[in-house]
């Protein structure tokens, strides 16, 4: 039987090798949205938006998926300090790291143009929006949309599709744990600020 590790050797070895085929993906329609023209950056944690009203964001937090935070640094070199950590139980006794951005742990790639510095890299959950997965009680994908987004009314059907035949493919390995610690994400305004007012955000 495997210990541990080396099963977590070979988890991380397959979601190693689905993000590079989905990174690899060239067949992605477009998603026709404005995001040059109109974006605001409503959907990418950074310094400045606690004080933004909650219709001026779209979404204060990106949660990556199991091992996405290790590819990233990776591919990127960029330190794990970067990221929120959230631990998440995969069985009773293997526990797993979860990287996240949000208000108190800004995102680092985001560039003074809005444009993402890790754009080849970017987690899913970025990729995806302004499509938000959720899972039904029965277990299945269902889809809302992030009415902030200032480009909702471009986006592509045909990109809906493809965004949402990936997360069906990759649904088996999800863990049930990983879906709690997002839908408790979707609705969260944000990591606390700090207690002295003069502390950068």
């Amino acid at each position: 039987m495997q210990n541990n590790d080396e099963f977590l050797a070979a988890l991380k070895a397959e979601w190693f090798k689905r993000f590079t085929e989905i990174l690899a993906d060239k067949t992605v329609p477009l998603s026709n949205l404005k995001c040059l023209e109109l974006c605001e950056a409503r959907c990418c944690p950074r310094v400045g938006m606690r004080p933004l009203s909650p219709d001026k964001i779209a979404s204060p937090v990106v949660v990556l998926l199991p091992f996405e935070m290790e590819y990233i640094m990776e591919k990127t070199g960029v330190s794990k300090d970067v990221f929120r950590i959230w631990p998440i139980d995969l069985t009773p006794e293997i526990r797993l790291e979860i990287g996240t951005l949000d208000l108190g742990k800004p995102c680092p790639f985001l560039q003074a143009n809005h444009l993402c510095g890790i754009h080849e890299h970017n987690p899913l959950d970025c990729r995806t929006f302004p499509l938000l997965p959720s899972l039904d009680p029965a277990g299945s994908l269902e889809w809302s949309l992030g009415e902030n987004c200032p480009s909702l009314a471009f986006l592509s059907p045909a990109f809906s599709e493809h965004m949402k035949r990936t997360w069906r493919e990759l649904l088996p390995m999800i863990p049930r744990s990983w879906w709690d610690l997002y839908e408790f994400a979707d609705h969260w305004t944000g990591y606390p600020k700090p207690a002295e007012s003069n502390h950068a955000d």
